[in-house]
């Protein structure tokens, strides 16, 4: 088996909000693993991972770690960097809907992340 890739929309926070656009199951269908590539700058903003549950109206952080020891929130890559989330590790296909969500307004320029996906192809 060899893996796939294709370009996902990209997860834009628009100037004077906090959220991005979210990336739905239906866009994630079949996805092993989805690379978010970073803006080349970033303001002093928190940003985390935020997911949604099926039929939720509500959105929570995503965590990552071992129960029990060390779990921290899961967040998108710094900028200028790209990091690969595997979705055995994440979880994020057992979700609705993921997004990026920032800590406060962004306050300087639209802040875009690349996303792609990739899959087990023939």
């Amino acid at each position: 088996m060899s893996i796939s890739f294709a370009r996902l929309p990209d997860l834009a926070i628009p100037i004077n909000t906090k959220p991005s656009n979210a990336l739905t199951d239906l866009d994630l269908d079949g996805a092993v693993a989805i690379l978010l590539i970073a803006p080349a700058a970033l303001d002093g903003n928190t940003y985390t991972i935020q997911v949604r549950r099926r039929a939720a109206a509500t959105w929570v952080t995503l965590q990552g770690g071992t129960i029990g020891t060390s779990v921290a929130d899961v967040a998108p890559p710094a900028a200028t960097k790209a990091f690969c989330y595997d979705m055995l590790t994440y979880g994020l296909s057992a979700f609705h809907s993921f997004r990026i969500n920032s800590s406060v307004n962004v306050g300087d320029a639209d802040h875009v992340w690349e996303a792609i996906m990739l899959w087990e192809g023939m």
